[in-house]
């Protein structure tokens, strides 16, 4: 394991150690972990009692991680990794080291993210401001049996707060040094002896810190902010409805990526030269966070839905109903600096906006918890419309406008799904678990593009068009559990993933002469453990995971045949007499296998930690016409295309964990104290799904600490926070630059966390 600081995890262990949540109670929380219970398998359960492979973080934890958005539960989870985009719409989790590798919007989502039991049809509505939350379940491999949409890496599910039985409320404030400042209140209780309401609300504002020279201004901050409303009426004892309604709103310039490598390459040192002296005081460097250009991008996105959930209890059986809408719009990056320099090498200016809603049915019947047999079983239905206009020009340097083009297209997709999992416990220790899933997909879209001015850069235009297809699919799913004590049991899975039929639909798309993309198509088996030790005082939880991807989809590079362009074995192609492009395709086959630990132990009455490790092993097994870096193009290490096969699946650190140490220090007087002490970190990763040497991030370990001061009677508490200890810098992303621009250049993303930030934050409840 590469952590940078060469501290391992099994080392740092002993140094620093990661805490379950403090215990709502002023008494030391005592040496019995408290019971956490999910609901992964549409019951309310132990989570030491489901045999899935599932990590738990309860508001708590989120809370004491100073965790405020979806996007950073990957300092919790080491399964989850993040695959940060331009914009939130080319963003999106990783599980396993899968993940969605074509943003097409005729593709859904490899990850499937869901709030409230409501699942999002795009990847980029996954991320979000995390307030009042109940807790969050990562679920890891294919799932289908139990949820309403299917999903062939996993499921991240966002559970929030209920209305309360009794007048409550809480106010929060956060003031941190880099000038990011968070606030946000929550107000809940009862309107009748029946009807109940909660209402949140957050905002988050993160002042700009990437230094721009050429107008002397800071970029990459962001104003966020998120309101949410709950009204549960419960006119029998049998029956309860729950209408829930949010909007979230973000606005950034944040997409703005310092050099970090500009080398000369054949010959090139006076123009690489040139360049340095145009960008100065710009230095490109693994660290650099300065920039030099006179174009800076903005984004802005909002989404909101609507959903109504309905538990009738028949008997013993529970019936549930969940309808819901939801909607997603994007203002895209205009003015994105492409040259990377303070002039206008090449005037190309890109702008996309994106529009999506949904309607989504869920019904599910719950058979009773006793008996030998118990059921779960469901339909449910999908249908989504997203639209997207892409627009480019370019132009020459005096402004002058050489080409332009709009693109214009819609797809739309309806799902309906029948889905059960039964449990058969046929002895005291044995369970036989078993599951399917009928999918039916709709895919259709409609396309259009135009050209004004010379053909270049611009393709050709696209009279109107439109396409659909559609699939069946069935997928199973077999576990056998054994609970071979009354404290531990361990179980086998084998479960079959599927992800639907897809379009490529970008702004270079020619439907015309382009397939459907056809489904892709997992197997998975997993051998687990869940093990509680020393009376209740610990917890383990381990799983060692297999699985294959067929018909893997992502993108190859083809000719305007639609033929493999140039592959690497025909040495008489000459790619310049038909250029192609790169379009989306069922590239071949991956493999990804590894293992997770999670861990709990009250080592003390006061001392807590908890944490996970995994080690995550991808392969690209086949993947002929894969994409060349344009790196690797300049240097001439591929031309058009490359043999992907043998290669890694990008963003996934071989080695991630995370762990954390909390101590309580009870006091008679005033109030008491927790000290926290964590840390987070991972193995190098590769950006780059074409394998690119430069692309590759370096290791790094996160030291965070922390000290709560708590009241006696729960109304305040405050925390005073330092992160990232060491100020260890870190990349969230590194891309290829266009050789037309800076030729052997790549720039790399970073967030605020890459720099040591303290601050205090307070809160009252009433």
């Amino acid at each position: 394991m590469k952590f940078r600081t060469g501290i391992s995890l099994t080392s740092a262990a002993t140094i620093l150690l990661l805490t379950a949540p403090v215990q709502a109670q002023r008494s030391s929380p005592g040496l019995i972990l408290e019971e956490v219970i999910v609901t992964a398998t549409k019951r309310e359960e132990n989570l030491q009692d489901v045999p899935v492979a599932v990590t738990a973080l309860s508001a708590d934890s989120i809370k004491e991680a100073q965790i405020h958005s979806s996007a950073q539960l990957t300092q919790l989870v080491p399964s989850l990794t993040l695959q940060r985009g331009s914009d939130s719409r080319e963003s999106s989790f990783n599980i396993r080291g899968v993940g969605t590798q074509s943003f097409s919007i005729g593709t859904e989502p490899s990850v499937s993210t869901m709030l409230d039991g409501v699942v999002m049809g795009r990847s980029g509505q996954a991320f979000m401001e995390l307030m009042d939350i109940q807790r969050v379940e990562v679920l890891r491999g294919p799932q289908g049996t139990l949820f309403g949409k299917n999903s062939t890496a996993g499921v991240v599910h966002i559970i929030t707060k209920q209305p309360s039985d009794e007048h409550s409320g809480e106010i929060m404030a956060m003031a941190q040094s880099d000038e990011e400042y968070r606030a946000g209140f929550t107000v809940s209780g009862p309107l009748t002896s029946d009807l109940g309401y909660r209402l949140t609300a957050s905002g988050n504002d993160l002042d700009d810190y990437t230094k721009n020279f050429y107008d002397g201004e800071d970029y990459n901050g962001y104003h966020n902010w998120t309101a949410r409303g709950k009204l549960r009426w419960a006119p029998t004892d049998d029956l309860d409805f729950t209408l829930s309604a949010d909007y979230g709103d973000q606005e950034c310039k944040c997409t703005v990526a310092p050099i970090g490598y500009l080398e000369p390459w054949d010959g090139n040192e006076e123009e690489v030269q040139d360049i340095l002296d145009l960008i100065s005081p710009v230095v490109p460097s693994d660290d650099n966070t300065e920039v030099n250009i006179n174009n800076v991008p903005k984004s802005e996105s909002d989404q909101w839905g609507t959903s109504l959930e309905a538990n009738w209890a028949l008997g013993d059986y529970t019936l549930t109903s969940i309808t819901a809408a939801r909607a997603y719009d994007i203002d895209g990056n205009s003015n994105d600096d492409y040259d990377g320099q303070p002039i206008t090498v090449i005037g190309l200016s890109q702008t996309g906006d994106t529009s999506q809603d949904q309607f989504t049915q869920e019904l599910r019947i719950t058979s009773p918890d006793e008996g030998p047999v118990t059921y779960v079983a469901g339909l449910y239905y999908f249908d989504q419309s997203v639209d997207r206009k892409f627009e480019r020009s370019l132009s020459s340097g005096t402004g002058a406008l050489i080409s332009s083009g709009v693109a214009s297209f819609t797809a739309d997709t309806t799902n309906w799904a029948a889905f059960g999992e039964a449990i058969w416990a046929f002895s005291d220790a044995w369970r036989l678990v078993f599951g399917g899933r009928y999918t039916n997909d709709d895919v259709s879209f409609d396309y259009r593009r135009s050209r004004d001015g010379l053909p270049i850069g611009i393709p050709d235009p696209v009279d109107p068009s439109s396409g659909s297809t559609d699939e069946d699919d069935f997928s199973g799913k077999l576990a056998l559990q054994w609970d071979f004590n009354a404290d531990s049991m361990a179980y086998l899975t084998y479960a079959q993933g599927y992800k639907g039929p897809a379009f490529d639909l970008t702004f270079e798309s020619d439907p015309e002469t382009q397939d459907r993309v056809d489904p892709e198509t997992s197997d998975s088996w997993e051998l687990g453990m869940k093990s509680t030790w020393f009376d209740g005082r610990a917890m383990l939880n381990a799983a060692v995971f297999y699985s294959k991807y067929d018909d893997f989809q992502a993108e190859g590079f083809f000719d305007s045949d639609g033929l493999p362009n140039c592959p690497p074995d025909n040495l008489t192609c000459d790619p310049d007499d038909d250029p192609g492009a790169f379009i989306l395709i069922n590239a071949g086959k991956v493999t990804t296998q590894g293992v997770e630990l999670d861990f709990q132990a009250a080592l003390t009455e006061n001392l807590r930690i908890t944490g996970g490790l995994s080690y995550i092993d991808t392969k690209i097994d086949e993947y002929p016409n894969g994409p060349c870096s344009n790196g690797q193009t300049y240097r001439e290490e591929c031309d058009l295309s490359q043999d992907l096969s043998g290669g890694e699946l990008p963003y996934t650190p071989e080695w991630k964990g995370n762990l954390t140490a909390s101590y309580f220090w009870t006091r008679d007087s005033l109030f008491d104290v927790v000290f926290i002490g964590a840390m987070h970190g991972q193995d190098e990763v590769q950006y780059s799904l074409a394998q690119d040497k430069y692309a590759i991030g370096d290791a790094y370990t996160i030291f965070d600490a922390s000290v709560v001061f708590k009241d006696h009677s729960e109304r305040w508490e405050a925390t005073l926070f330092v992160k990232n200890l060491t100020d260890e810098f870190y990349v969230a992303n590194i891309r290829s630059m266009n050789g037309v621009f800076i030729p052997n250049a790549y720039q790399h993303t970073y967030s605020n966390a890459a720099e040591r930030r303290y601050g205090l934050e307070m809160r009252y409840r009433w």
